[in-house]
C-alpha cells in the first residue's frame, strides 16, 4: 500500500524540525563556547589593566612624596633666608594698620613689618556694625554733632585722617567706646605707610564702597602710599576691589612668601602679588629689586 501525501508531509516537516533542533543545539553550544573564551579574555585583560593601575597608582604615590619634598625644601629655603631678604627694608618707615572688619585677623603681620624694621604706630579694626547708619547716627546725636553727609563715609574719613595725622579726633574715641572700632598703639604719631587689611566672610562690595574706598581715598588726598593685603583663605576677597581703587595688593600675607613680597611692595616695588586671579606674579622679581 502507497504511503498518503500526509505520511510524506508529516515526513518532512518531522526532518525540518530535526534539523532546526540540531542547529539550535549547534548554535547554542558554540554560542556557550564562545562567552566562555570572551570571558577568559576579558578576564585576563581587565587583570593586566588592574595590574596596570596598581603600578601607576605607586608611581603616582612616589611622586607625591617627591613632590611634597621638594616643596618641603623650598619652604624650608624660603623661611630660613626670609629674615635676610627683609632685613632694614622698611627701616625708618611708619606703618597704620588698618583692618576693615573683624572677620579675619591680620595683626600678625606687625612682627613682619618690625623685622624689616618699620615701626608699626597703631593697628586699627573696624567692626562690622561700622556700616550701621542708625547706631552711627545715634552716636553723632548723643554728641550733638551734626553730619550732614553719609555717617558711614564721613566716620571711615575720620577715622583714616586720625591715624595719618596723628591727631586724634574726639570722634575716634567715642567710636572705641560705642564698639564701633578696636584699637592698639599709640595714635599721637603720625604714619609714613598705611595697609588696608581685607576680606570677608560674605559677599560686601557695598561695604568695600563706604569704608575701603574712602580710606583709600583720604590716604592718597594725604600723599600717603596704601597697601592692600589680605590672607589667602578668605570666602570673599577684595583684591578685585583694591585693585579697581589704583591700589597694590598682596593676597596671601598669611603665607611667608606673600610677607616677602608684602615687604618688597612697600618698599616700593608695586604691583598685585599672590596666588589669587588678579596676582600679576608670586612675588616681585628680585632682580628689579637689586638694580633699584
Amino acid at each position: 500500500m502507497l504511503p498518503s501525501m500526509r505520511f510524506y508531509i508529516i515526513s518532512i516537516v518531522s526532518i525540518f524540525i530535526a534539523l532546526g533542533i540540531g542547529i539550535f543545539i549547534g548554535f547554542t553550544i558554540d554560542t556557550q563556547d564562545f562567552i566562555t573564551e570572551q570571558k577568559d579574555i576579558i578576564g585576563e585583560i581587565v587583570e593586566s589593566q588592574f595590574e596596570t593601575l596598581i603600578t601607576e597608582n605607586k608611581e603616582l604615590k612616589l611622586n607625591e612624596e617627591q613632590l611634597e619634598l621638594e616643596i618641603g625644601y623650598k619652604d624650608e629655603y624660603i623661611d630660613s633666608s626670609y629674615g635676610y631678604l627683609i632685613k632694614d627694608k622698611l627701616k625708618g618707615l611708619n606703618i597704620g594698620i588698618i583692618g576693615t572688619n573683624e572677620d579675619y585677623v591680620t595683626s600678625g603681620i606687625g612682627r613682619d613689618l618690625e623685622l624689616a624694621g618699620a615701626k608699626v604706630i597703631n593697628v586699627t579694626t573696624l567692626n562690622n556694625i561700622m556700616t550701621n547708619k542708625e547706631d552711627l547716627n545715634d552716636l553723632y546725636k548723643s554728641l550733638e554733632l551734626n553730619i550732614s553727609k553719609n555717617p558711614v563715609e564721613s566716620t571711615a574719613t575720620i577715622i583714616a585722617e586720625s591715624i595719618i595725622t596723628g591727631k586724634t579726633n574726639h570722634i575716634f574715641d567715642d567710636l572705641e567706646r560705642w564698639g564701633f572700632i578696636e584699637t592698639i598703639g599709640n595714635y599721637e604719631e603720625s604714619v609714613d605707610y598705611i595697609i588696608i587689611c581685607g576680606g570677608s566672610l560674605i559677599e560686601s562690595p557695598k561695604r568695600i564702597n563706604q569704608l575701603d574706598r574712602y580710606i583709600v581715598e583720604t590716604a592718597k588726598k594725604y600723599n600717603i602710599p596704601i597697601l592692600g593685603v589680605e590672607k589667602s583663605n578668605v570666602n570673599y576677597s577684595y583684591m578685585p576691589g583694591y585693585k579697581d581703587l589704583g591700589i597694590s595688593t598682596v593676597d596671601n600675607v598669611d603665607m611667608t612668601i606673600g610677607k616677602v613680597a608684602m615687604i618688597f611692595a612697600i618698599d616700593g616695588m608695586g604691583g598685585h602679588y599672590g596666588i589669587k586671579n588678579i596676582s600679576e606674579s608670586i612675588i616681585p622679581h628680585f632682580r628689579d629689586a637689586v638694580e633699584e
